[in-house]
Order: C-alpha cells, then structure tokens, then sequence
C-alpha cells in the first residue's frame, strides 16, 4: 500500500484496471521515502485493512523489506526455520529425470548457500535445480541450464580435475566377451555370451603440463607430471570425459609408461619432453548416480 492506495483493483486502486495477471519480476521505487514494502499472494480487502502489515513470514509472502539499514527483503530466516535440507539436482541429455548429486542438511542460514563445481559435467545441455526439502517433501525447483562445452579430454575425481591436452592419443575398445563350445557331431560351434557385454577400455597417452593461461608451464613440468602420477596411482575411480561427449567411469589398471623421453630447449630454458601412458577400464556407468555413489565420486544416492 502507498499512501493509502493499491496496485489491487478496489474503489481506492492506484489503477483503473484488474491486476496483471503475468508474474512480477521487478519491482522498482523511488523519488520518496519508504519504510517498508510487503507484497503477497493472498489480497487483503482494503476495507479489512488497518495499516498494519503482518510481520510474520507464511507460504503466501513473497516480498517483505524492513529497510532497516538494508535493501533485503527476503525470508531467509523464515526458511531456515522450515527447510530440513537443500539438494542439487542435475539433468542431462542422457537423463529423463533430475538425479541428486548434492544434499546439505539447514542449521543455520548460512547453509542455503552452495557453491558447487560439477567435474562430472558432460558437453551439451545440462540442467541444475536447487530443490529445498520441507517435512521431508520437495518444494518447488529453481532450475538453472547451462550450455556445457570445453576442448580436448579431461581427468577427474571428486575434487579435482586435469585436462589432457598436449599430443593426447585415446583409444577404446568395446568388450565383448564370448566362448565357443563344439559339441560332438555338430558342424558349427555354440557362442557363449559370458554376462553382460559391451564395457569400455582403452589407453590414453599425453604429455602432462600445466597451462598458465595460454603458456605451458615447463618450469614444474617435472612436478606437475608426478601430481598426475600420483592421482593415476592412487587407486580411486576417475571421470574420463572429451569435447565429442563421451563420459566414462573408470579405474586406472596396469602400469603408467614413459616414451619419447627427451630434452627440449627453448627460449627461457629446457624441459624434458616425456609422453605418459596410461591403461583404464570401465567400471560403471558416469550417469548413474548409483555408481557414482559407490565409488566415492559424489555423497549421496537418493535417486538411486
């Protein structure tokens, strides 16, 4: 209300018409003096109303700024009192639901807060919802889309991630493993399908260096490539993922190997030239949720 008038329809509305009925984005003020703003979804008769406005936040506020020393006017501390939780939600191309792969449980307001990098994230569209979780139920989702896209193959785990970009070589094989049996008499033997067939593995092959902005770093080169070892070796599954859209889960299997071995000069010093290989297999499926959970990639499996 302003000055006694409303935006509303009545006989004291600041506007002959009914309300716009489409959502209201913005709402601007100026060239006055306010002390407070309250805006919600239930119309208050303005022959109920006494110039009192309700200073407690229910499901039909949307809007209410104090401006006490402050421009907020939002219900934080209203829904950190009824949300039990806050989940991420994402989607892909590949997926017909949302799948969580974040969940925070709400102490304090604070918590409503999530930053989150997503290593996992394949080429192409992929949708982000933040959903909070009240009695145990979800509430509405904020969904965020984003136009994924990046060059070369990139190396992940939960926390991390290292591009593979400087003479990378891959190479996959599709397994499919079978048996023949010749039973006596018969011309033409039987084909055993052993399980289910059609898993990944393959090698991968680069020089490792880290890139300052455009500029590789041959100064650490030598540490950088122990970092990468490290992670190789370290016995946890990874997140393999290229430009083309592939997005595999897999373990590193065999020995890390070293070819082309060499010193290079250039114009500030030399480093050694050295290409690394690697062997991986798949182990489980990058999209599901399921996988991800039990090996440690992500923290929960509520959508399992």
């Amino acid at each position: 209300m302003f000055c006694g008038h409303i935006f509303a329809s009545s006989n004291d509305t600041l506007i002959s018409h009914a309300a716009n009925p489409n959502t209201v984005e913005k709402l601007v003020i100026q060239n006055a003096v306010f002390d407070e703003i309250y805006a919600a979804v239930k119309l208050i008769e303005i022959t109920d109303f006494d110039g009192t406005i309700p200073t407690e936040w229910t499901f039909d506020t949307r809007f209410h700024a104090i401006f006490n020393d402050t421009l907020y006017g939002g219900n934080v501390n209203f829904t950190e009192s009824i949300v039990d939780s806050i989940r991420i939600k994402k989607r892909t191309a590949k997926d017909n639901k949302f799948k969580t792969i974040f969940e925070r449980k709400i102490e304090k307001n604070d918590d409503l807060s999530v930053e989150l990098i997503d290593y996992f994230e394949p080429i192409g569209t992929v949708e982000y919802a933040y959903v909070p979780v009240i009695s145990g139920g979800e509430n509405s989702y904020i969904v965020s889309k984003v136009e994924s896209s990046f060059d070369n193959f990139f190396l992940c785990e939960k926390d991390r991630s290292y591009p593979l970009i400087l003479d990378a070589s891959y190479t996959q094989t599709i397994n499919y493993e079978t048996s023949q049996v010749k039973p006596f008499g018969r011309k033409y033997p039987v084909t055993v399908i052993n399980g289910s067939s059609g898993y990944k593995s393959g090698e991968m092959e680069c020089l490792f260096l880290q890139f300052d902005q455009d500029f590789a770093d041959t100064d650490h080169a030598f540490h950088y490539r122990n970092i990468i070892y490290e992670m190789l070796i370290n016995g946890k599954p990874k997140i393999l993922k290229d430009s083309e859209g592939k997005l595999l889960l897999v373990n590193v299997t065999g020995s890390i190997s070293e070819s082309d071995r060499q010193y290079v000069y250039g114009d500030t010093g030399g480093f050694y030239y050295v290409k690394s290989k690697f062997s991986w297999t798949e182990c489980g499926d990058a999209y599901e949720v399921g996988d991800l959970y039990d090996n440690d990639l992500i923290d929960t499996d509520l959508d399992r």
